[in-house]
């Protein structure tokens, strides 16, 4: 067993020693990805080119940032950064989802992602078929001072639109 060693030790030395090691692919440098900001909408909002029903929309609107219920209590939110709005809305004629809900912030109309389970509202409607009508934006930043807000329904036929009632908040 004593053989052994002496050849162990020398390979490991000679491995070692060696002055010309295997070349290698340098690793790709690592890059830095920018801090991930909120999704800018990039469909157009559905309710372009339709025509505005009298009828107001069943909706609401939840939040606006960290603003809870700006409909009841005025809100009040940072300016300079994403305006994150969510809420419900459907179509209060045929008591269904609309096509789409838009959020109309300043007179301009941005596209929602919609059809988020909303048990609240199919319960507090007796209305299982309003489940699918919760909708959440990340919409670009407002200057501070007041602005206003409107949660736009698409109709179930997606032929007009509704519109809700005109809330307003303000930006410091």
């Amino acid at each position: 067993m004593k053989p052994v060693l002496p050849i162990a030790a020398l390979a490991l030395f000679s491995v070692a020693a060696c002055d010309k090691p295997k070349p290698r692919q340098a690793a790709a440098p690592l890059a830095v990805a920018p801090a991930a900001a909120p999704a800018t909408p990039t469909a157009p909002p559905a309710s372009t080119g339709l025509t505005q029903r009298e009828e107001m929309a069943g909706f609401s609107l939840d939040a606006i940032n960290a603003a809870q219920d700006p409909v009841n209590v005025p809100a009040t939110i940072r300016a300079g950064v994403p305006v994150v709005v969510s809420g419900f809305g459907f179509d209060p004629v045929a008591k269904t989802p609309g096509k789409a809900v838009d959020v109309v912030i300043d007179g301009v109309a941005y596209p929602t992602e919609y059809g988020h389970g909303r048990a609240d509202v199919a319960a507090y409607f007796k209305a299982e078929a309003l489940d699918p009508t919760g909708f959440r934006a990340a919409l670009p930043a407002v200057k501070p001072g007041p602005h206003t807000a409107i949660v736009r329904v698409v109709s179930a036929d997606g032929q007009s639109y509704f519109d809700g009632a005109t809330i307003s908040f303000y930006a410091r």
